[in-house]
């Protein structure tokens, strides 16, 4: 069993009730997209064994959710809402899930839709390392990176040819949130989403794109929202 996991806050302080601000004619905003989504990703399944949990301190999201059956929800408490209760979720994620994996899913992820659920756990599964790890949908980048600490992590700045191609440029993986993937082993002995080692899966153009903005909003608009 795959347990997918989505944790709700009513609360947001960039942008106020973002994860229900409504967007065209989705009156609760990302909120209800995801839940469409996973509806979707419910009724198209014909290879996973799913559970669907969603953790929120909305009552908004609990009224909504009663009429999906499928849904199971845990109320969660002050104590895990804060600005700072990320960690205590994550050791509380494998006493809330069934699943032999869990996979960790955000609302703030409106282009990743049902099929990208999918093919994101057939690429996981089709990797020989899933018995023992994990994965993360990821955005690729080949551009020119420095640090003040380490100064260039892109490139060997200190090889004859100073500025390669960026092709050429080490390859960085960015994790965009839309899909994280870990043995329910890793939650319990590494208190952690990830193992040392994950598995970055690329999504294609967009699919990975994070709302966290208001401008992030304005953007969506011209964006195309597949379920």
């Amino acid at each position: 069993m795959i347990s997918i996991f989505i944790p709700i806050r009513k609360g947001s302080k960039r942008v106020v009730n973002k994860n229900f601000r409504p967007i065209g004619k989705y009156k609760l905003g990302l909120f209800e997209i995801k839940i469409r989504q996973l509806q979707k990703l419910k009724n198209i399944n014909k290879k996973y064994n799913f559970e669907f949990i969603i953790s929120t301190d909305s009552k908004k999201v609990e009224k909504y959710c009663k009429k999906f059956k499928w849904i199971k929800i845990h109320k969660r408490g002050k104590s895990l809402s804060g600005d700072h209760s990320l960690q205590k979720l994550i050791n509380l994620v494998p006493n809330i899930c069934k699943g032999n994996y869990i996979l960790w899913t955000h609302v703030t992820s409106p282009m990743f839709g049902s099929r990208d659920y999918i093919n994101f756990l057939n690429s996981f599964y089709k990797n020989k390392k899933t018995i023992s790890s994990s994965a993360f949908s990821a955005d690729i980048i080949q551009k020119f990176i420095y640090t003040e600490k380490a100064g260039w992590i892109s490139h060997n700045a200190n090889k004859k040819i100073k500025w390669p191609r960026t092709q050429d440029l080490k390859k960085l993986y960015e994790l965009n949130s839309a899909a994280i993937i870990a043995h329910r082993k890793i939650y319990i002995n590494d208190k952690n989403r990830l193992c040392k080692k994950p598995i970055p899966i690329l999504t294609s153009q967009n699919k990975g794109f994070d709302i966290d903005t208001i401008e992030d909003f304005k953007m969506i608009k011209n964006l195309r929202i597949k379920f």
